[in-house]
C-alpha cells in the first residue's frame, strides 16, 4: 500500500512540473519571441540587408519563428494546461491544425538549412555557382519550401484523427508508428541539420581559401595594379556583410541542430517502444520528458534574435539604428559619401 502511495505521489510531482514548466517556458518564449522576431525583422529589411538574399533566408526563418510563438505554443499551452483542445473538436480541425504545426516547425530549420545553402554558393570560387546566390533564387526558393514541407506532412492529413476512445487527436490505427518516429527525425532534425554541417563546413573552407586570394590580390593593389580605392571599398564592405552572415548562419545551425536532438531522440525511442506497455509512473516520466523536448525543439524558432544579436556585429550595428534614429534621419553628406557608404 505505501508503494502505491508512492507511486502516486511520484506521478503527481511529476505532472506538476510538467505543467508549471510548459506553463512557464511557453510564456518565455512567447514574449521573447514577439519582442525578438519584430526586431529581427526590422533589421533585415533594412536597406544594407534586404538586398542580400541570406538576409531573406533569415527573414523567412524569422517570419516562420513568430508563426510558431503565436500560433504553435497558444494551441499547445491551451491543450496541455488549461485542457482546452481545439484539435477535438472535429477530425478537419485535427487533422489541418496538426499537418500546419508539424510544417511551420520544420520550416523554420529548413530556412536556416538553405541560408547555409546560400553562404557556400556565395563565397564559391566558382562564378556559375555564385550566380545562384541572388535574390531572384531566394525569392522562388523559399516558396518552394513551404510546397515541399507541406507534401512532406501530407501522411498528417491522412493518418491524424479524434481517437474515440480518448477523444485525443493522434495518428490513427492505420498509421505505423515507426515511420511516423523516422520520418519526423529525418525531415524535422537530421535532414536540415545534415545540410547545415555539410555546407556551413564547405562555406568555412571557402572563406579561408578567399582570404588567401584576397591576401594576394592586396600585394597585387600595393604594386599599382590593383582596384581603385572606391571600388576596393565597396568590395570590402560587401566581404564584411558576407562574414558576418556566415558566422550567423553558423551560429544558427548548430543552435537549432542542439535543440531538436532531444526531440528527434523521443521520435525515435517512441518508434524503438510502440509494442512496450508504461505503467503509470512511466507514462508521467515520459510525458514530462515529451513537453521539455518539444518546448526546446520550438525554442529555437522563437530565438533566433538573441542569437543573431550575440553572433553578427553587424546585426548589432543595424539594430541600433533603432534606438538611435534621429541621428540617421539627416546625415552628413560629403562629396565620397556614396563611395564610402554604397547601397548593397
Amino acid at each position: 500500500m505505501s508503494l502505491s502511495n508512492a507511486s502516486m505521489a511520484e506521478i503527481n510531482a511529476l505532472n506538476y512540473a510538467n505543467e508549471v514548466f510548459f506553463l512557464f517556458w511557453t510564456f518565455a518564449s512567447i514574449a521573447l519571441g514577439t519582442v525578438g522576431h519584430l526586431l529581427s525583422i526590422y533589421v533585415f529589411t533594412r536597406p544594407i540587408l534586404r538586398s542580400n538574399p541570406c538576409a531573406c533566408y533569415f527573414l523567412a526563418a524569422t517570419v516562420t519563428g513568430l508563426f510558431v510563438s503565436y500560433i504553435n505554443l497558444p494551441l499547445r499551452l491551451l491543450q496541455y494546461v488549461f485542457n482546452y483542445d481545439v484539435f477535438k473538436y472535429s477530425n478537419a480541425s485535427c487533422k489541418i491544425l496538426s499537418w500546419i504545426l508539424f510544417c511551420s516547425r520544420a520550416l523554420a530549420s529548413w530556412f536556416i538549412a538553405l541560408a547555409s545553402i546560400d553562404r557556400f554558393l556565395c563565397s564559391s570560387p566558382s562564378t556559375m555557382l555564385r550566380a545562384w546566390s541572388s535574390l531572384r533564387v531566394a525569392s522562388r526558393s523559399i516558396p518552394l519550401m513551404v510546397i515541399a514541407i507541406g507534401i512532406l506532412y501530407t501522411h498528417v492529413l491522412v493518418q491524424y484523427e479524434n481517437t474515440s476512445a480518448i477523444r485525443k487527436c493522434y495518428a490513427g490505427s492505420s498509421a505505423n508508428p515507426f515511420f511516423n518516429g523516422i520520418w519526423n527525425f529525418l525531415v524535422f532534425n537530421l535532414g536540415p541539420s545534415i545540410i547545415m554541417l555539410i555546407f556551413g563546413s564547405l562555406t568555412i573552407r571557402h572563406v579561408q581559401q578567399s582570404m588567401r586570394r584576397v591576401t594576394a590580390s592586396n600585394n597585387k593593389t600595393q604594386t599599382g595594379t590593383g582596384l581603385t580605392t572606391a571600388v576596393q571599398e565597396q568590395l570590402q564592405r560587401q566581404k564584411t556583410i558576407d562574414r558576418q552572415l556566415i558566422r550567423m548562419m553558423v551560429a544558427q545551425s548548430v543552435y537549432f541542430a542542439v535543440l531538436t536532438t532531444p526531440n528527434s531522440v523521443g521520435y525515435i525511442y517512441f518508434s524503438l517502444t510502440t509494442n512496450t506497455l508504461f505503467n503509470d509512473v512511466q507514462l508521467a516520466q515520459v510525458n514530462l520528458f515529451v513537453n521539455i523536448a518539444g518546448l526546446l525543439s520550438t525554442t529555437g524558432a522563437c530565438t533566433t534574435f538573441y542569437l543573431f544579436t550575440l553572433s553578427s556585429k553587424l546585426f548589432r550595428q543595424e539594430l541600433m539604428r533603432l534606438f538611435t534614429w534621429r541621428s540617421y534621419e539627416h546625415p552628413t553628406t560629403t562629396p565620397n559619401s556614396h563611395a564610402v557608404r554604397p547601397n548593397n
